[in-house]
């Protein structure tokens, strides 16, 4: 642990002057009024630096990928330097319009047959095409009450039913389908053999409920193209919305513009998204387990799932008996120009800290028994050293250093990683770890000695 003190009763009168003068300085990145009205003569400023960052891979068991969670991401980032690859294919079931389906009128031809996703949203960039093709799923037992692993990928036939090729921009408008006007979708035409296969289906087959439907028709698997190496967006769709569907088009022996939907069931349809990273090639990956005593210079860290950060603060429980004002864990983004593409993926809204209390197992701090207002991690834009507007995120920890103090608390060190409200997301920081020269991790203490 090292720390920068200084006793406030020496610079009150010149602080105003100091940082008027130096514009972008120590106040714009670790803050100002942390000190109570009144105790400027008997408190003490100190900045513990020394923290040992460490980024790491872990997955993360918090995640529940089925069940009530309609939200999924989509889609192939190639393009990314700064954090690599990240894949994510969505697995999903339709269910039957009714039980004993058939469709209308004899000689039933048919037009095209679409399978349909409720579009919510992207992150990157808006115009960087995606490709999608989907197969139909070969997984035994797909089930809407599993909650599969985000890292396992699910069976699936080879075999193509259909493509697409799309951007954000195409798919952020509503469609008129046979003058109806429906949401933005992301809308996948399927093979014409599919098509007619579907048609074939009697009432007393597998139209004839929904179980007996999903034992011809397991599910479909949507893959994005992971190959090509421009992709710099994820899509997010909405699987319990009614416009995630399969609509077959056809027309019989007396009627034209006939269509049968078989929508996603929140009651009855399997759903899992697979989500997978790949560092190799990246800047991340010269920064991932590594073993150097100092810890890492710099932090990666991406909204779940995806890479962490272990830090300590040696020797803080040694920290004096004091009456803890303030303390403040800083955490702030590194800019290097365009090559680190923050200008195409955004940071984090939040930060979320977690500690250790005996060896993997974590906690909030006690200073998150707060409001999230008092507590902090939210995303705010500073002003760095050169003028460049960037990320910075500030956690309070008087309580817990207070406690830590009266031995009431222990100091296993704490976990950091990306918030998101999103299951899965893609908001990725490169901020200065706990020995960076300029915008290292630091915890900014404010006390007063009893």
């Amino acid at each position: 642990m090292k720390i920068k003190l200084r006793n406030l009763s020496y610079v009150a009168a010149i602080v105003s002057v100091l940082y008027a003068s130096t514009g972008c300085n120590e106040a714009t990145l670790l803050g100002k009024n942390l000190i109570p009205p009144g105790d400027l003569v008997n408190a003490h400023d100190t900045t513990i630096t020394g923290i040992i960052t460490r980024n790491v891979i872990q997955y993360d068991s918090s995640i529940v990928n089925g069940y009530t969670n309609y939200d999924k991401i989509l889609g192939s980032i190639t393009a990314d330097p700064v954090f690599g690859k990240t894949h994510a294919f969505v697995f999903m079931q339709v269910g039957l319009p009714t039980s004993n389906f058939t469709f209308s009128g004899n000689s039933q031809t048919l037009d095209s047959v679409v399978l349909c996703l409720s579009y919510l949203g992207y992150k990157g960039d808006s115009t960087t095409p995606q490709t999608f093709k989907v197969y139909r799923m070969a997984e035994n037992n797909f089930k809407i009450d599993s909650n599969y692993a985000y890292n396992k990928p699910l069976a699936y036939d080879p075999t193509l039913l259909g493509t697409a090729t799309v951007t954000p921009l195409s798919v952020r408008d509503s469609v008129n389908i046979y003058g109806n006007k429906q949401t933005a979708q992301i809308r996948i035409k399927l093979s014409n053999a599919f098509g007619n296969e579907i048609l074939a289906q009697k009432k007393d087959g597998a139209f004839a409920s929904d179980s007996a439907f999903r034992a011809y028709l397991k599910g479909f698997a949507i893959i994005p193209d992971t190959i090509q190496g421009n992709h710099k967006n994820m899509m997010f769709v909405d699987m319990s919305n009614s416009n995630t569907k399969l609509n077959v088009f056809y027309k019989s022996d007396t009627q034209d513009s006939l269509f049968a939907t078989f929508a996603f069931n929140t009651s009855t349809s399997a759903h899992s998204n697979y989500f997978v990273r790949n560092y190799t090639g990246s800047e991340a990956a010269n920064y991932i387990n590594t073993n150097t005593p100092a810890g890492d210079s710099i932090m990666f860290l991406q909204a779940a799932p995806g890479l962490v950060t272990k830090f300590t603060i040696p020797g803080l429980e040694n920290f004096p008996n004091a009456i803890i004002n303030s303390a403040e864990l800083v955490i702030t983004q590194i800019t290097v120009g365009e090559s680190d593409q923050n200008n195409i993926y955004s940071a984090p809204s939040a930060l979320t800290l977690l500690q250790y209390t005996n060896g993997d197992s974590t906690k909030l701090p006690i200073d998150a028994s707060g409001t999230a207002a008092y507590y902090g991690g939210t995303r705010q834009i500073v002003t760095n050293f050169g003028g460049v507007m960037i990320s910075q995120y500030k956690f309070t920890l008087n309580h817990y250093l207070q406690q830590l103090i009266k031995k009431n608390e222990t100091n296993n060190g704490f976990k950091l990683k990306g918030y998101s409200s999103m299951v899965m997301d893609v908001d990725r920081l490169k901020a200065g770890g706990g020995n960076h020269s300029q915008y290292s991790m630091k915890l900014r203490v404010i006390y007063t000695k009893p």
